[in-house]
Order: C-alpha cells, then sequence, then structure tokens
C-alpha cells in the first residue's frame, strides 16, 4: 500500500486487514487472546493461596491433580512439557514453575501467591508449548540454531531505571526482504519463542515486568502482514499477550501508520480496561523521554531519528558474548 494509506477511511483499513490476513479469521483470534488473558489474569473465588516459600510445593500439587485427572493419554502429555527449552537457559522445570508463581503473586500483599491462578497460566503455556512442538523440537530448540533468524529482526533490550526488562523492535530498521525471503514462519516462531523464554528467564522481568517499545516505520498494511503469515504473527501474539507469565506494564508504539490505529481500535473492543491502558502510541521521538530518554535507548534504534546512548544487550551479551 503507498504511503498515503493514512488517508485511506476506517472502513477500507478494516477491508483491507481481512483481505491481508485471509489465513486466519484476526479478529476472532484476537478477541479469543484478550479473553483468555482476562480469565486466566484474573483472581477467582476459591483460588488457592500460598505463601512464597510453600507455593513450589502447593503448585506441583495442583498439576499432579491435574494430571490424575486427565483420562486421555495426548491431553496428559501437555504436562510432561516436552518442548519446553528450560535445559537450553541451564534452567529446571521449577524455575519455570517459579516464573509463573512469580507473576502469580498478590498485588496486596507479594509474600503471597495464587497457585491457582499460576496454575491456569501454566496450562495455557503447556497447551501452546505442544501445539507448536514439531517445529519447536525438530531440531531442539537452541541458540544457535536461532541466532541468524534472530538477527534479521535486530531487536534490542535493555533495564530501565526502574529494573524493568525493556524489549525494542524497530520495524524501520529491518530487512523486510530478507525477513520474508530468506526464513521459513517455522524459523521465526523458533526465534522468536527462544527470546521469550530468555525474556521469561530474566530476573528483572520476573520481578519488575516487561515494557515493550515498537517503532512500527510508517509500515504498510501489505509489507506488514507479508514479514510472517497472519496466523503465526497471532500465534506469536497470543504467546505474549495471554501465555508467559511476564506481567506487560506497558506497550509503546512510535511511527504507527493510520492502519495500526484502526487495527488498535479494534482490538480495544476485546481488551480489559487495564490492557487498553497499557497500550501507549507516542505521537513523535521527542515522547521517548516517557521511557528514559535517549541514555536508556539503544544505539541501533529509531535509524538515527533519537540519539540512543546504550551500546549494552542484555541478551545479546548474556547468551551471543
Amino acid at each position: 500500500m503507498s504511503s498515503g494509506e493514512e488517508q485511506e477511511t476506517t472502513a477500507s483499513v478494516v477491508k483491507e486487514i481481512k483481505k491481508q490476513s485471509s489465513d486466519v479469521n484476526i479478529l476472532k483470534e484476537y478477541k479469543e487472546i484478550f479473553s483468555k488473558e482476562k480469565s486466566d489474569g484474573s483472581d477467582k473465588k476459591d483460588d488457592k493461596i500460598a505463601t512464597e516459600s510453600d507455593s513450589l510445593a502447593a503448585l506441583k500439587g495442583l498439576i499432579e491433580e491435574k494430571k490424575a485427572s486427565i483420562k486421555d493419554d495426548e491431553k496428559r502429555k501437555l504436562w510432561e512439557f516436552g518442548a519446553s527449552p528450560h535445559e537450553e537457559f541451564g534452567k529446571t522445570l521449577d524455575d519455570t514453575y517459579g516464573a509463573f508463581l512469580k507473576w502469580a503473586r498478590l498485588k496486596q500483599d507479594t509474600t503471597m501467591v495464587n497457585v491457582s491462578k499460576a496454575l491456569r497460566r501454566i496450562e495455557s503455556y503447556a497447551e501452546w508449548m505442544e501445539s507448536a512442538s514439531s517445529d519447536l523440537t525438530e531440531p531442539p530448540l537452541s541458540s544457535s540454531s536461532i541466532k541468524s533468524c534472530l538477527d534479521v529482526w535486530g531487536m534490542n533490550s535493555t533495564i530501565d531505571s526502574e529494573g524493568r526488562f525493556v524489549w525494542w523492535i524497530d520495524l524501520g530498521n529491518i530487512d523486510t526482504q530478507k525477513v520474508k525471503n530468506e526464513y521459513k514462519p517455522e524459523d521465526h516462531l523458533r526465534a522468536f519463542v527462544w527470546y521469550c523464554h530468555a525474556v521469561l528467564y530474566d530476573k528483572n522481568a520476573q520481578e519488575n515486568g516487561i515494557i515493550f517499545v515498537e517503532n512500527c516505520g510508517k509500515i504498510g498494511i501489505r509489507e506488514c502482514f507479508t514479514l510472517m503469515p497472519a496466523k503465526l504473527a497471532a500465534k506469536l501474539d497470543r504467546l505474549t499477550i495471554g501465555v508467559l507469565p511476564i506481567k506487560m506494564v506497558a506497550i509503546y508504539m512510535l511511527e504507527t501508520p493510520f492502519w495500526i490505529s484502526v487495527f488498535s481500535k479494534l482490538m480495544g473492543m476485546f481488551m480489559s480496561k487495564k490492557m487498553k491502558e497499557r497500550f501507549v502510541i507516542l505521537q513523535d521521538w521527542s515522547e521517548i523521554e516517557r521511557i528514559g530518554g535517549v541514555s536508556a535507548t539503544p544505539k541501533r534504534f529509531g535509524k538515527g531519528k533519537v540519539d540512543g546512548e546504550v551500546e549494552t544487550d542484555v541478551i545479546e551479551d548474556l547468551y551471543f558474548p
């Protein structure tokens, strides 16, 4: 679509989004994603609450009860976590459970944990990982197997002044032809799942949550929806929004074209009030101050539109020194 797409009407944008996402009912998909996020993330009347020190044992007990109640061998297989890459990160399954328990701490008393809430999120995680199992295990997920594809996305990661993990992605600074032509959809799936687990195991992300910053680079609808299949993009959004045990503090977007504003409003119909408040569209680059300014911005981010000063990268420095 031409650079004049911002002048398109809302109706024409919706029509084009549906056309470009013909491999999946995009509105239905995101309605389910946000409904699940709302359901899993809510406290329920009969939820089991435990102290932080007792929460792991309590969670394991609930998992065993869950497994014992399942008659179908295939469904029970979910709880084996065969596709989990925890060992690749030098972690145990208990470490993975621990991330979910931190996510489920009570707001009013962080020494207490809603174990039932953690279980619901873990079940969503188990289902998601099993659904992608063949792509993630053949070959096994590893840093060396995804590095080339990960590099093409040019993502950055930093820690802000409040100890929150900041995940930066700059669509205005990637080689879109390379993304589309040199890698298969499953390559992108593997790269993003690996990166998501690197974030999941980050202590700052667990303790303080994450901020997501995306420069949309005025990307057009067709260009965006052909970077990867819409079905895959929705699947990855399901992972980041409704499956990972990481608190999303805020999502900041820069250089958003008109169609993304329309799409965001459509998605807003399905979001909780809390989720809607997390989405912030920054009107110009001067508003980068809201994320800590240039001293907190990666040097490569913004393609010369902001003079970022951060040269270190949390994920890169830890896993690809």
